[in-house]
């Protein structure tokens, strides 16, 4: 719904909440669901695996970076790093897929 320059969107539930962007305004409402606590322990330990994956992944991006400002950037470190940051891609990848038939 448009009232003036805002955008409402209303969504049923149990519980609200109001988020303001910009000149939208959306309203929010459901019921919370919890984590089944059982795999509370399997889900932290992949998420753990995604920020290391993912750290490595910054730590790659930003070497090739600095390599690629160097006049003349050395060509065989930048590609060492864009395979570096193809697997760790791949690795953070997988991890996400294993963590989806977590979560229901």
């Amino acid at each position: 719904m448009n009232k003036g320059r805002d955008t409402r969107i209303s969504i049923g539930g149990d519980q609200s909440g109001i988020l303001a962007v910009g000149g939208s305004v959306i309203s929010v409402s459901g019921r919370q669901e919890t984590l089944d606590p059982n795999l509370v322990p399997e889900v932290m330990a992949k998420l753990e695996e995604i920020v290391r994956a993912l750290d490595g992944l910054l730590d790659s991006a930003r070497a090739a970076t600095e390599e690629g400002k160097k006049r003349p950037p050395r060509r065989d470190l930048v590609l060492a790093r864009l395979r570096e940051i193809s697997t760790d891609l791949t690795t953070a990848a997988g991890l996400v897929a294993a963590v989806k038939p977590l979560l229901g």
